[in-house]
């Protein structure tokens, strides 16, 4: 059984919803609804600026009372629905998308060049035809077997569609390019969502301290601000100058400081010089009796470099290669690469 390439206009795929000529088969979808307004106007702005989606899926079959053939939706759902609201003016995109002059705008109040951009979008649509509704079901199925397993950050970017979500998605936007080009991420990291729970972490010790980070504290974060999100015009602010002074500093681009654990630190001994009392919890006898034992110890960036380089020639520097090298997740790990870190780069940035 063959699923034929069947592209459609986003006019004439809307029109043959609004006519009942293309239906959504819930068996194959989940309810409408999960997609928050957020979510809709991130992938209309997509069809507006002409970036690719993923395939729809339709199975085309012969309705015995109309006498006319049907399309039932198998996979596109989401998309469909989204498509079609904004299609009838029902829905307006926010002010989170990245393009300021569509910001708050439904379709009716867009100009001409943006309407055709949007009603002539070539959507990619593959459609079975002639195929009994089993057989569409079996091939959904292996669709669906034949992808590969989500990891945790991908799952995250699926269940949630908060606020929360979309500031760690805007930010990730931002700055995929460029901390891709200088090897912060690999392709492969940013297909893999891996910037995203990098910035994840670092909001989450903003929010709560030095910790060792595991999957439910990350998902506890999420849940906490997927309502609403009180800090993000702080969080963004504080993150966002923090990354841009990196990227000023061309000592902070050295091979081993743009392995993803150790540019984490670095943002955040940057936020922490910058804005002072951003982090919770540096106060704790415990932690500031740790960095003012570190930061005594004066070692210059270059010698902890070297340290890492030969860590039998530089013995000074062994605890911090240690932090840097093993356990890198672990909280104690966190807080002495970040101690050291930041009185390092202190005359720098």
């Amino acid at each position: 059984m063959k699923a034929n390439p069947s592209p459609m206009s986003v006019a004439d795929y809307c029109h043959d919803f609004n006519n009942k000529k293309i239906i959504v088969n819930d068996d194959y979808q989940r309810n409408v609804g999960l997609w928050t307004a957020q979510a809709r106007s991130f992938f209309i702005e997509s069809i507006l600026l002409e970036y690719p989606i993923p395939k729809l899926y339709l199975h085309a079959k012969l309705d015995l009372k109309s006498r006319q053939q049907i399309k039932e939706v198998v996979d596109g759902q989401q998309r469909t629905h989204a498509l079609v609201s904004f299609f009838n003016n029902k829905q307006k995109l926010t002010s989170n998308i990245d393009t300021p002059e569509l910001k708050g705008l439904n379709y009716n109040q867009l100009d001409d060049e943006w309407k055709s951009k949007f009603l002539g979008y070539s959507l990619p649509i593959d459609q079975f035809s002639g195929a009994p509704d089993d057989e569409v079901r079996e091939a959904f199925r292996r669709m669906n077997a034949n992808n590969v397993p989500l990891n945790d950050e991908e799952q995250r970017n699926a269940k949630f569609q908060g606020p929360f979500k979309w500031f760690i998605v805007q930010v990730a936007d931002r700055y995929k390019s460029v901390l891709g080009s200088i090897g912060v991420f690999s392709r492969r990291d940013l297909i893999r969502m891996a910037d995203l729970k990098l910035y994840a972490d670092i909001v989450l010790t903003l929010d709560s301290g030095f910790q060792t980070i595991k999957g439910k504290q990350i998902d506890d974060l999420y849940k906490k601000y997927n309502g609403t999100f009180a800090p993000e015009a702080t969080y963004s602010d504080i993150l966002t100058s923090s990354i841009e002074r990196f990227l000023e500093v061309d000592a902070l681009q050295k091979p081993f400081l743009i392995k993803a654990h150790v540019f984490q630190t670095l943002i955040l001994a940057i936020i922490d010089i910058k804005t002072p009392g951003s982090i919770p919890g540096l106060n704790d006898a415990e932690t500031e009796a740790t960095i003012n034992r570190i930061a005594a110890l004066a070692l210059p960036l270059d010698v902890l470099l070297a340290g890492l380089a030969d860590p039998d020639s530089y013995p000074a520097a062994s605890e911090f290669v240690t932090a840097a090298t093993q356990k890198t997740n672990v909280h104690s790990s966190r807080l002495i690469r970040f101690a050291y870190l930041r009185a390092a780069i202190a005359p720098l940035v």
